[in-house]
């Protein structure tokens, strides 16, 4: 998936990103943000073996920070939660979630294969 391809289907998701920088939040928006707000990127990853390339594949990782630790409650525009839009639009997916005491609100992390 080209960024673009993936960025049209977060915006699925109707949950505010940077356009510019989808990556990270500027310090200066988190304070003017209303949760739930996203941050989305790609990894490049390589196995390698004897100093061939083997296998390459992008890692989507997506962290959604809300208020509550009920991330289910999270209604999407189309009237589904994240998980059930996300594995539309993904089918597999990891997900992990903590405080994040930093900024002082619940980190959900989706990580999949694009």
């Amino acid at each position: 998936m080209t960024r673009a391809e993936i960025a049209a289907e977060l915006d699925k998701l109707g949950i505010y990103y940077d356009p510019d920088h989808p990556d990270h939040v500027s310090r200066e928006k988190l304070d003017t943000l209303e949760p739930p707000f996203m941050e989305w990127g790609t990894q490049e990853n390589t196995y390698r073996a004897d100093g061939i390339d083997y296998l390459s594949w992008k890692t989507l990782i997506i962290r959604i920070y809300s208020d509550t630790n009920e991330d289910v409650e999270i209604i999407t525009p189309s009237g589904r939660t994240v998980d059930e839009s996300l594995r539309e639009s993904f089918e597999k997916f990891t997900k992990q979630q903590y405080y994040n005491d930093e900024l002082s609100l619940y980190e959900t992390n989706y990580t999949t294969e694009v």
